[in-house]
């Protein structure tokens, strides 16, 4: 259930955003029949409310010479440092680009996009390094079939509305 309340015009702009990262507010506001001051001030809104965060273009990590993607599973001795603390280490390691907190038989997951075989050797054993980190597992990615961090795309319109179907009030202009 989402944590704030959402009308027919929120959900319509907060897709659009969604899909292409940045919206035509004039065109947005004759397809919802609202005016683009009322966008402006929703779309305002939601960045106070951290429903938006941030304006950040998607770069192509192949076209820049990261060529591997590795996928490490990390197994943390909680003796030393608590897991915010390994957490931090690692997230912190040059390459790393995600840090999952996990339940289950790993205690991390991590995802790291490097240059080479040589640049992912470094950084294996930067990580293995890590206080508290006991062991790790590396998995390397032959091919991509999906990665996306949009968050609506993901969903198709069944489950949208199961998910925002019954918080979505009228639309009130």
């Amino acid at each position: 259930m989402p944590k704030v309340a959402l009308d027919e015009v929120d959900f319509q702009i907060l897709r659009r955003l969604d899909e292409n990262g940045d919206i035509d507010v004039d065109e947005l506001s004759e397809e919802l029949d609202v005016s683009t001051s009322t966008i402006y001030y929703r779309m305002e809104n939601y960045r106070e409310k951290e429903i938006v965060k941030g304006e950040i273009a998607q770069l192509d990590p192949q076209k820049l010479g990261l060529e591997l993607t590795a996928i490490t599973e990390i197994n943390a001795d909680y003796d030393g440092p608590g897991y915010e603390e390994v957490a931090e280490k690692i997230a912190g390691l040059s390459g790393v680009q995600r840090v999952f907190f996990m339940l289950g038989e790993m205690s991390f997951y991590v995802l790291s996009r490097v240059r080479d075989h040589e640049h992912l050797q470094k950084l294996m054993e930067e990580i293995i390094q890590t206080e508290g980190v006991d062991n790790s597992t590396t998995n390397i990615v032959l091919r991509t079939f999906k990665d996306e961090d949009r968050l609506l795309v993901n969903y198709d319109d069944e489950d949208l509305e199961r998910i925002f179907g019954d918080q979505r009030q009228p639309a009130n202009d």
